[in-house]
């Protein structure tokens, strides 16, 4: 074969090694096709908004008329019933029972343990008319007031007033409201006298004295009107004295 002829082959075989001949490329079965952009995730739906809480704010004073009203209509529950006080008492502003005690009521819907106990002294006291929708059913006047007050001091009793169970207590020891139930009046004394109350502590000692809705026990009694007296009140001392002294310094 001549030199040239030999070249030419060369070349050939050059050409058809490296594919770079004329004759189109085909894409491999396996090859990627084009990408394409990822969806987007579809973001969580956002919970509904909350009411926002009020303000925190100071309670207002006791005689501040403006601050109070401006606080009452700001939802600061505890204004409002500074402000019933107000309107019942007279001092500040003049009476106005059925405002005193429409602003407690709606206190005391509101949790407010103060408003329930106002309330309930205001019927105590007589101070607002008896209402019968106000868990009372008595035909007697006073008996209405009687039912009214001890419902709204149980209802105090409930939202953690002391002195709504101090006096649903004694209602239902001298059967004020409803019938006479030594054991329950027991019950409401010994709960706020645990939590530090003296006057709840020298009636349930009076109770155990005379074992009355409670077993007799004389040293209970006793242990009952030191701690009245331990907790600052002196009636509880004198009644802790056998002698009839006030007993050594309070601790």
């Amino acid at each position: 074969m001549h030199v040239r002829e030999l070249a030419q082959a060369a070349l050939l075989g050059a050409l058809l090694l490296c594919g770079c001949g004329g004759a189109a490329t085909t894409t491999p079965r396996h090859a990627a096709g084009p990408l394409r952009p990822a969806t987007a995730a579809t973001p969580p739906a956002a919970a509904p908004a909350e009411a926002a809480p009020p303000p925190f704010r100071l309670p207002c004073e006791r005689d501040d008329l403006v601050g109070c009203t401006n606080g009452c209509a700001d939802r600061q529950i505890e204004d409002c019933v500074t402000l019933g006080s107000m309107y019942l008492g007279g001092a500040i502003v003049s009476v106005d029972v059925g405002r005193a005690m429409g602003l407690f009521k709606a206190a005391c819907a509101e949790g407010s343990a103060r408003g329930c106990l106002r309330l309930g002294d205001a019927y105590h006291d007589r101070l607002a008319p008896p209402d019968r929708a106000d868990g009372a059913s008595g035909a007697d006047a006073a008996d209405v007031a009687d039912e009214a007050a001890l419902y709204w001091h149980a209802r105090a009793c409930h939202a953690g007033a002391n002195l709504g169970c101090l006096a649903a207590g004694r209602a239902y020891l001298h059967g004020q409201g409803a019938s006479a139930d030594a054991g329950r009046a027991a019950a409401l004394f010994q709960r706020v006298c645990e939590r530090g109350n003296a006057p709840a502590c020298v009636e349930l000692g009076h109770l155990h004295a005379q074992g009355e809705g409670v077993k007799r026990d004389g040293p209970k009694a006793v242990e009952l009107f030191t701690k009245a007296c331990k907790l600052g009140l002196d009636e509880g001392c004198l009644l802790a004295s056998r002698s009839g002294d006030v007993l050594p310094p309070r601790d």
